[in-house]
């Protein structure tokens, strides 16, 4: 009670010590704060949720996903080297978007310490607004809410302070974790990959090869394709539009986070040795290359759901918190 009548009388004083400034419209900025809060919330926890299944890229490690493709024996002798298929279609794409899923978090993290805090200084300059015009029945009711929102924020901050930053070298070329095993690729904001319905279905054996173990005694051998073939599916969970929702948010608070979230707004890339886009035709380091660097992704999946992990609940309250002073003022 203590706390809301000094808050009470802060915002008195405020008022009376500005009598001649002209706020802009801070019930219009908390409500464009307070959508983007909702949509993040929801985002967030999916990027979580996402980052945890990401474990489960370790099978696509082995041989079969990420290394060399099968060797097949030919006619009149001729034993052929021919494509990964579920390398082509499949692996390398859940790469791209394992990177998303670390640019998506990082770029979520700093939206939410933008946003939040923007939010709050709107509360205050509203507050501020509505006892300037004698509405002081609302400001009652605010305040019965801001405590409750001033410390879920200040949980929030605490968490973010570290997290953000966990985030950001979780996948950095100085991670600390387990490095990626390539020199050139950035994380980025982009859709991830639902992992609970990847698809690979294999066709028939018709498939050109990449090359010659053994050539054949005869050329015959080279008119009947040998080498299996398959096509993969991806859905992807649409994730980008709402993160960039959140971060174009974040910019229209404070213009100056464009120099941190420059660098993630352009999406993930990376480029193996040897290859054009991660897809090699080449020689055998290239494939173990390939097996480690879906290994190392991954292993560093788990603690980077790990790190996200803890700002899912303290986050949804202050969401619902921020809602309920919304459907106060909007009344």
């Amino acid at each position: 009670m203590r706390a809301r009548k000094l808050w009470k009388a802060a915002i008195l004083a405020a008022a009376v010590a500005l009598p001649g400034v002209a706020f802009a419209d801070p019930l219009a900025r908390m409500q464009a704060d307070a959508s983007a809060i909702a949509q993040i919330a929801t985002t967030w926890s999916q990027l979580a949720s996402a980052a945890q299944g990401y474990a489960q890229l370790a099978p696509y490690a082995a041989q079969e996903w990420a290394g060399r493709g099968p060797v097949v024996h030919t006619l009149f002798g001729g034993v052929e080297q021919c494509h990964n298929t579920r390398w082509d279609s499949v692996t390398s794409n859940l790469i791209t978007g394992g990177l998303n899923i670390a640019g998506d978090a990082e770029a979520e993290a700093y939206a939410i310490q933008t946003v939040a805090t923007d939010f709050q200084q709107q509360l205050s300059d509203y507050e501020v607004q509505q006892v300037r015009a004698g509405n002081t029945a609302v400001v009652d009711e605010i305040d019965q809410q801001n405590g409750p929102l001033q410390q879920s924020l200040n949980t929030l901050m605490s968490l973010l302070n570290t997290t953000g930053n966990q985030v950001a070298a979780a996948l950095s070329p100085g991670s600390a974790l387990h490095p990626l095993p390539i020199s050139h690729w950035q994380a980025g904001i982009g859709n991830v990959p639902n992992l609970s319905a990847v698809q690979y279905i294999p066709g028939p054996n018709d498939g050109a090869p990449i090359g010659w173990f053994v050539p054949p005694s005869s050329s015959l051998a080279r008119l009947v394709d040998k080498c299996p073939t398959g096509t993969g599916s991806i859905p992807m969970l649409q994730l980008d539009a709402p993160v960039m929702a959140g971060v174009n948010q974040m910019l229209a608070d404070a213009p100056s986070m464009a120099t941190a979230v420059q660098p993630i707004e352009n999406g993930s890339s990376y480029t193996l040795p040897g290859g054009n886009g991660g897809v090699l035709t080449g020689i055998d380091p290239e494939y173990a290359l390939r097996m480690n660097l879906v290994s190392a992704l991954a292993a560093n999946m788990q603690p980077l759901a790990g790190y996200m992990s803890p700002i899912s609940t303290p986050l949804a309250l202050y969401e619902k918190q921020v809602q309920t002073i919304m459907n106060e003022v909007q009344q």
